[in-house]
């Protein structure tokens, strides 16, 4: 994943948690706010391995997929 997309799934996930919050007041839906900020802390675990890849993965040319 490139730094552009790890940035877009950072993005929409603290959105999602604002929005999920905003959802869980009284007289809204909670279901729907439980979906959305567990949907929001699946995209932050995937940014976070992400990230954990790109050191893995090292500078390109070394070694690296290539990506």
């Amino acid at each position: 994943m490139n730094d552009e997309t790890i940035m877009q799934l950072e993005t929409v996930s603290q959105q999602l948690h604002a929005r999920s919050r905003a959802l869980s007041q009284p007289d809204n839906d909670n279901d729907v706010a439980i979906l959305m900020s567990a949907l929001a802390v699946t995209m932050e675990a995937v940014r976070s391995l992400s990230e954990d890849m790109n050191q893995l993965n090292g500078p390109r040319g070394l070694g690296s997929d290539g990506s």
